[in-house]
C-alpha cells in the first residue's frame, strides 16, 4: 500500500496549539473545503469523543487520532508536525512531535487497519520521523512518505 495516495499537500500542516483537542481540530480542519468531508464538525467531535476515551498518543513522540464515520466515503489521513510538542497524554508521557489524522468509512475496517499498519511500517523507522518533523514543505513531506 502506498500510504501518499491517501493524503496531499493540503493535508499538512504546522500545529500551532499545544493541547491536544486543539491540534485535532487545528489538523482536522485541513479537510475543509476539499470536498472529502461533508460535516468536518461532526469528524471533530468523533476524534474527540475517541480521544477522551483512551489518547492516541502511541509514545516515541507520534498520536494517531482516527475515526470511522458513514459520512466519509474515502480514507485519509492528514499529518500535523509540531516541532515544540504537544502535551498529549501519551503511553510514554513524552510530548507529540507528530500527529497523523486518519479517517475512513464506517465500512472500510479492514483497509483503514491496513492503511494504520503502513502508516506505523513507515514511521517507526526514526529517520523518517526525524526528516518529516525537520521538513519545510507539505511537499516534502509526502515525498518522504512516498519514498518509503
Amino acid at each position: 500500500m502506498n500510504i501518499v495516495e491517501f493524503t496531499r499537500p493540503a493535508f499538512v500542516k504546522k500545529i500551532k496549539s499545544k493541547d491536544k483537542y486543539k491540534a485535532i481540530e487545528e489538523l482536522a480542519r485541513t479537510f475543509e473545503g476539499s470536498g472529502m468531508v461533508s460535516d468536518i464538525d461532526a469528524v471533530i467531535d468523533a476524534l474527540k469523543e475517541r480521544e477522551s476515551i483512551m489518547s492516541t498518543g502511541i509514545g516515541y513522540g507520534i498520536a494517531i487520532p482516527h475515526a470511522r464515520l458513514a459520512s466519509i466515503k474515502n480514507m485519509m489521513f492528514a499529518v500535523g508536525i509540531s516541532k515544540k510538542g504537544i502535551e498529549y497524554d501519551s503511553i510514554d508521557n513524552n510530548p507529540v512531535h507528530l500527529v497523523i489524522l486518519v479517517l475512513a468509512g464506517e465500512k472500510q475496517h479492514k483497509d483503514y487497519l491496513k492503511l494504520l499498519s503502513s502508516i506505523m511500517t513507515v514511521l517507526k523507522k526514526e529517520k523518517v520521523k526525524e526528516r518529516i518533523i525537520a521538513s519545510e514543505s507539505a511537499e516534502e513531506v509526502i515525498d518522504i512518505l512516498g519514498g518509503q
